[in-house]
């Protein structure tokens, strides 16, 4: 047991600080955000240790242990820390994302069904006006169900 003391009352500021580089640097590869508080807790360790180069090797670990559950604990309670993380609405529903949008007709539409061409995608739509759209009509995208547009005869500029 008196090896393991001796190893950590031996360990010199920059360890201290390549260990709070490492933690930081796996940090900014991962950005979780729970390497942050214990990086920066031990960067301090090592401020201490630059300051005090006495100070036990057993208090320096005591000291990186809590002051990396405390920071942890106070940012996660924080406002910052519980900062409301949301996403776009339709990020993975590729159809919602194109309402709004205006097509132009693929083939002309029987029975209210036809096709539509957006960007480089054919997709299947139905109408909603009770019109009958021919091939090369502007027609609006009023709505997605799942792979089939909703739309309507775009008003003429």
């Amino acid at each position: 047991m008196s090896g393991i003391t001796q190893f950590l009352n031996d360990q010199p500021a920059w360890h201290w600080w390549a260990l709070g580089a490492i933690l930081l640097t796996v940090e900014i590869a991962s950005t979780t955000q729970y390497l942050l508080w214990p990086g920066l807790a031990a960067l301090m360790v090592g401020v201490l240790k630059f300051f005090d180069p006495s100070l036990d090797g057993s208090l320096a670990v005591f000291l990186f242990a809590v002051l990396s559950v405390v920071a942890t604990a106070a940012w996660k309670r924080s406002a910052w820390g519980r900062a409301e993380r949301s996403t776009h609405t339709t990020l993975n529903d590729r159809s919602a994302q194109y309402v709004g949008r205006v097509v132009k007709a693929e083939e002309n539409f029987i029975n209210g069904r036809g096709a539509v061409r957006v960007d480089d995608t054919r997709w299947n739509a139905v109408v909603t006006d009770d019109s009958a759209p021919m091939k090369g009509d502007m027609l609006k995208i009023s709505a997605a169900d799942g792979a089939v547009f909703k739309v309507h005869m775009a008003p003429t500029p």
